[in-house]
């Protein structure tokens, strides 16, 4: 009888402690979710208050000037090139290569 109360025991020890595992489990799964759902919640809110931004109604300002800024930029290396020469010192008028080289395979494979 005295072995059985002892299994009944230990059983119900290991429980226990099974129940506060989960509880602590249950918790930090929950703090996780938190901390992932509190950021979403903050981009929703970005989200909704940029639908009804009044600047989006009559369009961004500005954006009629973007070739221009693109040309200009553009224009800028040949520019430095041109002044630097100016100057007497040395340009280098190469163009750089549009890619890197190919590596060929890695050392390590040997092939299939």
């Amino acid at each position: 009888m005295t072995l059985l109360l002892a299994v009944g025991t230990f059983v119900t020890i290991l429980a226990l402690i099974g129940l506060v595992i989960g509880l602590v489990v249950l918790f930090v799964v929950i703090s996780l979710l938190q901390g992932v759902l509190a950021p979403l919640r903050a981009i929703l809110r970005d989200v909704q208050s940029a639908e009804t931004a009044p600047m989006l109604k009559r369009g961004v300002q500005g954006t009629d000037q973007l070739a221009q800024t693109q040309r200009l930029a553009e224009a800028v290396p040949g520019l430095a090139g041109a002044y630097l020469q100016k100057l007497g010192l040395p340009v280098n008028t190469e163009a750089p290569a549009e890619t890197f080289p190919d590596p060929g395979p890695s050392p390590g494979r040997r092939g299939w």
